[in-house]
């Protein structure tokens, strides 16, 4: 019955502590409570480790746990040492649960689209990938009659510069041309290829672009 008492009020505690140590400052301040064991500072030591277990701590929590057990510079007292360990337990418990309750919220997160976001989804990427063919075509068409202009010039006035620069013109617009409507394709196809999910996934809901 006195172990039962002792775990429910080290639970209560636990659960209704405010802490005093930000979490991301339990490992200096633990490095320092071990340097004050080490000196002999037992006193010092055990003070902030409980308070480092009341943060949060669990190895703070199973130090105290093996010095109470064990009589280690404190007085052996089997009930403290119970309480520390089974504080211990419990914020790895909870810290355990909380990680479980982030991966099922990845995964919620990453549950299949809806109709509504792959007609959606599709849609854009579509219509993205038919802008950057446009862009492409005009890219390429601005490049062909600039550079022709400038080689004409060119040979015209026999200026090499100007010849120079209308082949790189041209050449340079007609490779960011092809690159453009490369990835234009690319879009278009992916969003072909989720339109047919949504014929697949969509109970007799036929789509046709």
């Amino acid at each position: 019955m006195k172990k039962i008492v002792l775990i429910l009020a080290c639970f209560i505690g636990f659960t209704s502590f405010a802490q005093n140590i930000p979490t991301d400052s339990l490992e200096f301040y633990r490095r320092s409570a071990h340097v004050l064991l080490i000196d002999n500072k037992v006193d010092e030591a055990v003070a902030l480790y409980k308070k480092l277990a009341l943060s949060g701590d669990a190895l703070s929590g199973y130090q105290l746990y093996e010095l109470y057990s064990q009589g280690k510079g404190v007085q052996k007292d089997p009930q403290e040492a119970e309480k520390w360990s089974t504080l211990a337990q419990q914020i790895i418990a909870q810290q355990q649960s909380s990680k479980k309750q982030h991966a099922n919220n990845q995964t919620y997160e990453n549950q299949p689209l809806t109709l509504e976001d792959l007609l959606n989804k599709s849609g854009s990427l579509i219509e993205k990938g038919a802008s950057e063919k446009n862009k492409a075509l005009a890219i390429g068409l601005v490049g062909g009659v600039g550079g022709s202009v400038l080689i004409t010039v060119g040979i015209t006035k026999q200026s090499t510069f100007a010849t120079i620069a209308g082949g790189i013109v041209t050449g340079g617009c007609g490779l960011a041309a092809l690159i453009l409507d490369i990835v234009g394709n690319k879009h278009i196809k992916q969003g072909g290829e989720l339109m047919r999910r949504v014929q697949i996934t969509g109970n007799g809901i036929s789509v046709h672009f």
